[in-house]
């Protein structure tokens, strides 16, 4: 006695054909997959970031250092109700909009490395909004300041 498999001979030829119960035992994946897409949209457009955290930065271990003299700093300290303060080089207190102007009147004066100088205290975000209005002008490179590593 032969055993059956899954195909059974046809008389014309020697060809296969296939068994109905193994068409029958195809499985349709695809609104599975849809489902999957639209929870990861929903996860994704619910999700927030938070740009105010503070963030421990670590010590730099490489980097090369820039001349103060050859260089425009900007400094962020933390102010009061943890709204942050922008010294420039002359230590007048300014908001980023001014920052951008003191940084194209030093282009234009030659000078085209900024450094950024901020307080751990400080949130990444606060140091993002005052790098995004450096970088938006041209010619200049933006350079942010970390402590050494301790020997």
């Amino acid at each position: 006695m032969r055993r059956r498999r899954n195909a059974l001979a046809d008389d014309e030829g020697g060809q296969f054909k296939t068994n109905k119960r193994e068409q029958e035992a195809d499985l349709d994946i695809t609104p599975m997959i849809d489902v999957t897409f639209l929870l990861l949209i929903y996860f994704l457009v619910k999700s927030t970031m938070d740009p105010s955290e503070a963030l421990d930065l670590p010590k730099a271990k490489y980097g090369d250092g820039i001349n103060g003299n050859q260089s425009t700093a900007i400094t962020i300290k933390a102010g009061r109700n943890e709204i942050a303060s922008i010294l420039l080089d002359d230590g007048r207190e300014v908001d980023v909009d001014d920052v951008r102007r003191h940084v194209e009147e030093q282009v234009a004066a030659g000078v085209n490395k900024v450094m950024i100088q901020a307080e751990r205290e400080i949130s990444h975000g606060d140091v993002q909004n005052v790098a995004r209005a450096i970088a938006e002008i041209e010619g200049v490179e933006f350079f942010i300041a970390v402590e050494e590593k301790e020997p």
